[in-house]
């Protein structure tokens, strides 16, 4: 055996021993997250109590529909908890580390996916790392097509009105 087929294998070997040991390594630290994550989730029902909301269900889900083309695709979207304070139903996420605090980008999609699947009062972060909740009511701006129809019967009470008062005041007119 040459230096260089000694140096090859070994080479091979390292590679083999690195390639395995990134795997344990990635299969521990999803152990551990998804541990963590568990735990943050018994910890949060705690929390969600003592600010009033009472826990529905755990990890619930619901189905949405996207078409593509016209091609449906179905998807399931899930939730950490869905709870209810007063009449008012919420989907909760449970965020710990140090995204917790901020609304990034990645959370406020989640959060959109959220109100458009479940049809929430609203949405309830829990940070995790303060023990903070926090709602989240996403609603559009107005638009003209929302304001249409307010605008129309707005318009037709103030005609309707205007008709009453001047048939009322005819009336009183013929009696004198």
């Amino acid at each position: 055996m040459t230096q260089s087929d000694v140096f090859t294998l070994g080479l091979i070997i390292g590679v083999i021993v690195l390639y395995t040991t990134s795997i344990r390594l990635r299969r521990w630290l999803h152990r551990r997250r998804w541990r963590e994550a568990k735990q943050a989730e018994i910890r949060a029902a705690a929390i969600l109590a003592r600010h009033g909301f009472r826990v529905l269900r755990r990890q619930p889900t619901a189905r949405t529909l996207i078409k593509v083309n016209g091609k449906p695709h179905y998807s399931t979207i899930r939730a950490d908890f869905l709870a209810r304070r007063g009449f008012f139903t919420y989907v909760v996420e449970v965020k710990s580390g140090r995204t917790a605090p901020r609304l990034w980008a990645r959370t406020r999609r989640q959060l959109l996916e959220y109100q458009l699947a479940f049809r929430p009062h609203g949405m309830i972060l829990v940070d995790m790392e303060k023990e903070k909740v926090k709602e989240v009511v996403i609603r559009p701006g107005p638009t003209w097509r929302s304001l249409l129809p307010v605008g129309l019967a707005g318009l037709a009470g103030f005609l309707l009105g205007g008709f009453g008062v001047y048939i009322v005041g005819k009336g009183t007119w013929l009696c004198r």
